[in-house]
């Protein structure tokens, strides 16, 4: 057995993907979607392992030869069912659940029953003599297409999960710390790469006969070395909080789409008087972590209504509203000697920002300006 530069890489990515397995594991409370997350990683880990046998010359040894690996099906349904359970209130692993992981769950048990099968023959071409009799490398195509349909499938139901989500939080949720799971979207995006990478191998090797070939393999398992990298790292740090989503179940965007049509033109002009006047007067959007519930329970009204009429007659989500409210705030007390002590981050948290990063890309956004440039051209004109 040698080692070359490509094994190092891949043993790297299995090695990272490992770690930071053991150390989510060692966070508490252990819930649902860190284990699916200590899942995928593990996965990962296994799928790099199964190339080094093949380039390290295990694959030629008679206790390894086809050595039961068979987890191709397992990376997309959990991926899937991890976005799920950050995205989706309640999210729990039920029996209907576990239906996901049947597909894989049989070629593995297939996987197995081979390896059985070759462990009392003593040379390699009499167990692949045996291994073709259990039809060996045809479930292995069928495997190799049904990941190509897996991919694309939970690919979508996964990208679903997430535009539901951030749907949802521009509607209910106001603060701008709140875990907008940018990292999880951009995790589908490398994950999709990858996606797209193995069916492309898998259309070369079955269509156009590259299966003798090794770079295309070599380039998608140095990527997957990255990606188990990026993972590890990001899904660590993003561990450390707590998820609060489905704790304010005060709106339902698919139960209030027809909702509009219920309300009478003095409804929602009472309703939209009351919201302003809650904005403006009692300046209800300096609590950042004001949400639709809590602006519904201050006002009175259901919080149906309030998201209705801020959608309707505002032109606006709940949480572009809020947080244009709050940048009005900032560049008010910008160009206020009283506040000339603090930070422009510190006027920001002042005005109900709590996160840097979202409070200067909402600034300019609003302003076409940056929150330095406003205060040093306010000074100008002052």
């Amino acid at each position: 057995m040698s080692f070359n530069w490509f094994d190092l890489v891949v043993l790297f990515g299995i090695l990272q993907g490992v770690i930071c397995a053991v150390l989510l594991l060692g966070r508490r409370p252990v819930l649902a979607g860190r284990k699916l997350l200590v899942a995928v990683l593990l996965v990962f880990s296994v799928l790099s392992f199964k190339i080094l046998l093949h380039t390290t010359g295990l694959w030629n040894t008679t206790a390894l030869r086809y050595f039961p690996l068979a987890v191709d099906l397992l990376i997309q349904p959990l991926l899937y069912l991890y976005v799920a359970s950050l995205t989706q209130p309640g999210f729990k692993m039920t029996r209907k659940t576990w239906l996901h992981f049947l597909p894989p769950l049989l070629f593995m048990v297939h996987a197995v029953v081979v390896y059985v099968a070759v462990m009392q023959q003593q040379s390699l071409l009499e167990k692949d003599v045996v291994a073709e009799q259990w039809r060996f490398n045809r479930v292995k195509v069928t495997e190799d297409f049904l990941s190509i349909l897996s991919t694309i499938g939970y690919g979508f139901l996964g990208l679903k999960s997430i535009l539901y989500y951030r749907r949802w939080m521009q509607q209910n949720i106001s603060d701008t710390n709140y875990l907008t799971f940018t990292w999880i979207k951009n995790l589908l995006i490398v994950t999709g790469i990858l996606g797209i990478a193995l069916c492309v191998n898998i259309i070369l090797d079955n269509t156009l006969d590259f299966s003798d070939q090794f770079l295309h393999w070599k380039l998608f398992y140095i990527y997957l070395a990255v990606v188990i990298y990026y993972i590890g790292l990001r899904g660590y740090l993003a561990s450390r909080h707590v998820i609060k989503h489905g704790q304010d179940k005060s709106f339902d965007e698919e139960a209030a789409a027809d909702v509009p049509l219920k309300y009478s033109g003095e409804e929602l002009e009472n309703a939209k008087s009351a919201i302003l006047h809650a904005l403006i007067t009692r300046k209800v959007f300096l609590d950042s972590e004001l949400t639709l519930g809590k602006l519904a329970a201050d006002v009175g009204l259901s919080p149906v209504l309030v998201s209705v009429t801020i959608n309707r007659e505002l032109g606006k989500t709940f949480r572009m509203l809020v947080n244009d409210y709050r940048a009005e705030e900032v560049k008010r007390k910008l160009t206020d000697s009283r506040y000339a002590h603090l930070s422009i981050f510190g006027v920001a948290l002042e005005c109900g920002f709590n996160s840097e990063a979202s409070f200067y890309r909402i600034f300019k956004s609003a302003t076409g300006l940056s929150p330095k440039e406003y205060a040093e051209q306010a000074k100008l004109h002052g």
